[in-house]
């Protein structure tokens, strides 16, 4: 296992979305879709992609994502955004720490919250590559995904899957805020750290499938084509209906659960 591959996710308005990404935080971009539009590090590398499309506001009220990490390399990629981010009235909350790495969060134009992570102290999955076109110091731009928070229906059922059928590992749980009545799972991909982490919590009242569809997602991918034949036959097993792709030097399975959010398995030729 290698890590987190990519999110996807709504956005009610593609330009803003973008203003917000490449003129503030910085990512590379390039448009995909006429709905669409992918951002990244210079190369949009896998393992640094955030992917928006484009969706109707009443879908965005349903979110699955109540937090989505990126990653700068140091703790003076904080102070730099901090100092964007002031300059542009942008609000953040304060410098906190997960697990012995700095952080702090924001808003995007659709209400999405993302925390920007220092990697100064992290381990396992790695960092991209930096532009030197970006808006941001190529020693301080977000440079890879971080932890993803997820809310889902069922954390058991959806546990399980992420368990038993594409082998990712429970290593910790946290209450979110004193006296809450429930933990957050955290589950770890490949080589785990800030770039390998999925968080999973309950939602306050069931979700349902969004009318327009199924859009938010999250892949991570592996190398080991053995363990990826493996995951498809154990979904055959247990019959839990899957899409496949192949592409260039790719291959996926995704699956689907009823509340509209998406796990995508990808094998790295």
């Amino acid at each position: 296992m290698c890590g987190l591959r990519s999110i996807t996710l709504g956005t009610t308005n593609i330009e803003q979305t973008k203003h917000f990404m490449v003129d503030i935080l910085g990512l590379n971009y390039e448009e995909l879709l006429e709905n669409s539009i992918r951002f990244g590090d210079a190369d949009i590398s896998p393992g640094t992609r955030l992917q928006f499309i484009q969706v109707p506001s009443e879908q965005l009220e349903e979110s699955h994502f109540v937090g989505i990490g990126l990653r700068t390399p140091t703790d003076s990629g904080l102070e730099e955004y901090a100092e964007i981010l002031s300059n542009k009235d942008i609000p953040f909350t304060t410098v906190k720490e997960l697990n012995g790495n700095k952080y702090f969060s924001l808003e995007d134009n659709n209400g999405h919250i993302f925390s920007i992570y220092s990697n100064e102290n992290n381990y396992g999955v790695g960092l991209g590559m930096p532009s030197f076109e970006s808006a941001v110091n190529p020693l301080h731009q977000v440079q890879g995904l971080g932890p993803v928070i997820l809310k889902v229906n069922h954390v058991d059922i959806t546990g399980q899957i992420l368990t038993n059928i594409f082998g990712l590992e429970v290593f910790a749980e946290y209450q979110p805020f004193d006296n809450a009545d429930y933990h957050v799972q955290v589950f770890k991909v490949g080589t785990g750290g800030l770039g390998g982490e999925i968080h999973l919590m309950p939602v306050e009242t069931e979700m349902t499938m969004p009318e327009c569809g199924a859009v938010d997602q999250v892949e991570f991918e592996t190398k080991d084509a053995d363990f990826f034949n493996q995951a498809k036959s154990r979904l055959d097993e247990v019959e839990i209906p899957y899409q496949t792709l192949e592409q260039d030097d790719i291959e996926s399975i995704r699956i689907t659960e009823n509340s509209g959010l998406s796990f995508i398995f990808t094998l790295q030729k």
